[in-house]
């Protein structure tokens, strides 16, 4: 019968499905320039088979257009040549998709050599089937009224049936570590592609295979790639801005960054009206948008932004920031708590090309947290100074992030020095203090400049972990020659805050041949305010195991005589400041004599640290001081150094 009824109305192909895939590939191309997704490998890949959908696609509908008006258009070699074009493009599409799938998991398949022989084995018997088709003259059939491509499109259906089943079955085999996105995506997906492939076989007059490799690369980028629009602000996301950046900087690109925040959105207890204040915040969006084509608005969170400011002048990005500056202080005025705002803005892109976006960011929370105060609105445009304070700081937070990763006692970059403490009593050096400094680049960098830092990015704790290691390790090794009673180490807040802390402590100590009388641990009063129970736990538990505890930095705070007597503190050691104050003032001398004579009352030893000359020094012995410490005895040097000031052994 189909002979018969191609003979009066001529072979004829259905392919609207063909065009719809190949608008719906272009469309998608455009989707990924607009949206700009990130650039990992996998999105490559996705893009590649984008690229290379709509040119199989459009030959395919050449391919059926020739068959279908085979007096106008045939000529065998060409026709074929177009039919292994495709079957060729057709292939290159099935390992792209292959590539994607495998890319999605978390754990890359390691052996690259066995998937490279699994693609030369398929790739083999692909190319052979399509030789012998070829060959045999067995891909299409020359009618009367067209040509049959029957043969053609049922080889790459069945091709591509084979592909299906192997990315299901790598993702079944490899589900254990697959997000189960993935795998539902796979499960709805699966099914329906080898229902449309099967559909095209039996289906002689209408080619709609297009689809079949279009609509999963839609629903992969979808799925993984599409950067959700913000409906409130109408802003693209951080990832769209990191491809923006990235972007940018390869082609080599200038641009400056503000950096747009509103605090009281962000970091305080306001619960304002969110649903005013979305409309009042894209408000503020499009107008900060209409000021040039040259700005592109990121949102991070409900109450960050972030503008890009393409344009390499200066002069452009001040009077673009100016302008922002404007809106901003009418978004202030008009809002009914009166939000108040940081404007940040960096560049050009120069200076921070080499780490990143992220690095950009965390700089202006730096300058948002030097230059804002509450209640007030701020506009900065950071300079050269900035950046190289910041990259300092980024610098140590760093390497104190890697220092607390490795846990490394024999870390280099953590230097123990010591200085020396003198017994007024004995008249000769019987105890030392622990110092920490750090070392990055060959630069030494002080306490003062680190240890708010490590305490914000909860690296304190591995900083004393590695101090007490090579104390330790030092005090094995000195205790051979000299004659000495103990090294004392500073403790933080959060190490004393966790009860099991004692402990660790212990298991270290005991690690290493030394008495354990040997290590002594000096806290300030201010960390017993913060969790009292637990701390003194610690100070219990180490206390029974026979270490002494110092009281340091006392003084500088509001101190509580009455807390300081009831914690099993041996020594209080008294900040440089309450010397310096008492010899220039006799009623703050008057409370140190007072002071003292209270706590060796009271079985304490007392300690004076900053010592620095001669007069000092006296003033200090006149006073009582047990132990002296300070430049004018020693400087903090080496830890091995201390040999030269404690008394060797006979």
């Amino acid at each position: 019968m189909m002979p018969q009824i191609g003979m009066h109305m001529g072979l004829r192909y259905d392919i609207i499905g063909e065009y719809a895939s190949i608008l719906f590939a272009i469309l998608l191309l455009v989707f990924i320039s607009l949206t700009r997704p990130k650039k990992s490998q996998s999105f490559k890949f996705l893009v590649l088979g984008t690229i290379v959908s709509i040119f199989a696609t459009a030959i395919q509908i050449v391919i059926v257009e020739i068959a279908s008006n085979v007096e106008k258009y045939y000529e065998r070699s060409s026709f074929t040549a177009l039919l292994v074009i495709f079957l060729v493009l057709y292939l290159l599409i099935l390992i792209l998709i292959f590539n994607y799938v495998n890319l999605l998991s978390e754990r890359r398949l390691k052996k690259k050599s066995v998937i490279a022989m699994l693609y030369i084995l398929v790739a083999t018997i692909y190319f052979a089937g399509v030789t012998f088709q070829v060959v045999m003259k067995n891909l299409f059939f020359v009618r009367t009224d067209g040509i049959d491509i029957s043969r053609f499109t049922r080889f790459y259906c069945i091709a591509g049936i084979v592909c299906v089943v192997i990315c299901t079955l790598a993702c079944f085999l490899r589900r254990r570590y697959i997000s189960r996105i993935v795998i539902r995506a796979a499960i709805i997906v699966v099914p329906i592609e080898i229902v449309v492939l099967c559909l095209q076989i039996i289906d002689r007059h209408a080619i709609f295979t297009g689809s079949t490799y279009v609509m999963p690369l839609i629903v992969l980028y979808q799925l993984f790639h599409s950067n959700p629009y913000d409906e409130e602000t109408g802003c693209q996301n951080t990832s769209a801005l990191e491809s923006k950046f990235v972007s940018n900087t390869r082609r080599g690109k200038i641009f400056y960054m503000a950096y747009i925040d509103f605090p009281q959105l962000t970091d305080s207890t306001l619960a304002p009206d969110y649903g005013i204040l979305s409309v009042e915040m894209a408000r503020v969006c499009r107008e900060i948008e209409r000021i040039s084509n040259r700005i592109l608005l990121y949102r991070v969170n409900f109450g960050t932004f972030i503008a890009l400011i393409e344009t390499k002048e200066r002069s452009d990005a001040e009077n673009y920031s100016e302008q922002m500056r404007d809106i901003l202080d009418n978004f202030h005025e008009r809002t009914e708590d009166h939000i108040h705002y940081f404007l940040g803005v960096c560049g050009d892109s120069r200076r921070f090309v080499a780490v990143g976006n992220k690095w950009t960011q965390l700089f202006m929370l730096y300058m948002r947290e030097q230059k804002m105060q509450d209640g007030e609105n701020v506009y900065y445009f950071a300079n050269g100074t900035d950046f190289r304070d910041f990259d300092e700081i980024y610098k140590i937070e760093q390497a104190l992030l890697d220092i607390r990763v490795k846990m490394d006692p024999d870390d280099d970059r953590i230097l123990c020095y010591a200085q020396p403490i003198y017994s007024v009593e004995k008249d000769q050096f019987r105890s030392a203090e622990a110092l920490m400094r750090l070392e990055i680049d060959g630069k030494m960098i002080p306490p003062d400049s680190f240890i708010q830092i490590a305490e914000r990015n909860n690296c304190i704790h591995a900083l004393t972990v590695i101090m007490m290691h090579k104390v330790c390790r030092a005090i094995e090794k000195l205790s051979e020659e000299y004659d000495f009673d103990a090294v004392t180490i500073n403790c933080s807040t959060a190490d004393f805050m966790d009860k099991t802390f004692y402990k660790e402590i212990m298991d270290i100590i005991h690690s290493y041949k030394i008495d354990q009388k040997m290590i002594r641990l000096e806290l300030t009063e201010s960390m017993m305010a913060e969790n009292y129970d637990a701390v003194k736990h610690n100070m219990d538990m180490l206390n029974k195991e026979g270490i002494q505890l110092y009281m340091d930095d006392f003084g500088t705070g509001y101190s509580n005589l009455e807390r300081v007597v009831d914690v099993p503190v041996q020594t209080i050691k008294f900040d440089k400041s309450l010397l310096y104050k008492s010899i220039k003032d006799d009623r703050v001398d008057d409370i140190i004599t007072y002071m003292i004579e209270f706590f060796k009352k009271n079985g304490f030893v007392t300690l004076v640290e900053g010592v620095e000359d001669e007069s000092q020094k006296k003033f200090s012995i006149d006073r009582g001081f047990d132990f002296i410490q300070g430049y004018h005895y020693a400087k903090p040097s080496p830890i091995e150094n201390l040999g030269k000031y404690f008394t060797r052994k006979s």
